[in-house]
């Protein structure tokens, strides 16, 4: 089925009407800058709509008392049920976009994308309006809750050429944050730029680098955000190891008093509510 055609459809089934969803909580304020005392900030997000996202990470979040985002491409959007499910237990449903599109560069890497979906081609109406749509998709499941975006392929401008512009206004306009490129370093919840935020990659990654990495973010007081494809073989080209992912998750609720495991809207939130 074609892009457009799937999207059509999930329309139809989503149609139905809105579920009524209680508000989140705004996270207390604690002592110093994050909530409750605690000394950093984690956001875990899990990219492209993926089966194993409800199916297995959202569950292992619940157990162990962390709640994650998951940024959803429209047009790879199952399971609606599911889905509703994950937003009423705390989880974020952030924006993926509607057809998942990106800069096509170099081309040989991006045989799975279709021309029409280059960034380079898009004009700023054009991206606008398919943010849009998809965040109104995502309020039918979860009651119209305010979201993040997560970048498609980490790209931060959209059109080429001398037409080449960041979409930082667009995104400004439509969401909390956006979870912007890869940076390799925490953020600074002194200077946060909540169009572009910067994250790591936890793809391919042992529990140990990833708790070494958010060692060093809790002796600075920062916030580490992390983007997950897969979870497990064969969930995605790009995965974490499925063991290495739940010492992860098990750690990290064993470290609750003193690390805030949050969705990225819900920090971004706690943060903008500080300025």
């Amino acid at each position: 089925m074609q892009p457009a055609a799937r999207f059509l459809a999930i329309l139809v089934v989503l149609g139905t009407g809105l579920a009524a969803f209680p508000a989140s909580a705004e996270p207390a304020a604690g002592k110093g800058i994050w909530p409750n005392g605690t000394g950093c900030a984690v956001s875990l997000t899990y990219d492209d709509s993926l089966t194993v996202h409800h199916g297995l990470v959202a569950p292992l979040l619940d157990t162990h008392g962390v709640r994650g985002t998951f940024y959803l491409s429209i047009h790879n959007l199952r399971d609606f049920d599911a889905w509703k499910g994950v937003a009423t237990r705390g989880h974020e449903l952030g924006n993926h976009s509607l057809f998942h599109p990106c800069r096509r560069q170099p081309p040989e890497r991006f045989g799975w994308l279709a021309e029409d979906y280059d960034l380079a081609n898009y004009t700023e109406r054009r991206f606008h309006d398919e943010l849009k749509l998809a965040s109104k998709v995502l309020d039918m499941l979860d009651g119209g809750r305010p979201r993040s975006y997560g970048n498609n392929c980490c790209n931060l401008t959209i059109g080429s050429g001398e037409n080449e512009r960041p979409m930082d206004p667009i995104l400004e306009k439509l969401f909390v944050a956006a979870r912007g490129t890869v940076i390799n370093k925490p953020v600074d919840p002194a200077k946060p730029v909540f169009t572009r935020l910067g994250h790591y990659s936890g793809d391919g990654k042992t529990f140990k680098q990833l708790r070494d990495e958010i060692e060093n973010a809790r002796a600075q007081g920062a916030w580490i955000i992390y983007m997950f494809h897969g979870v497990g073989k064969g969930t995605h080209n790009l995965f974490i190891d499925e063991e290495e992912h739940r010492q992860l998750v098990e750690w990290l609720g064993k470290e609750r008093a003193t690390i805030w495991t949050a969705p990225l809207v819900d920090v971004a939130q706690h943060l903008k509510g500080r300025e």
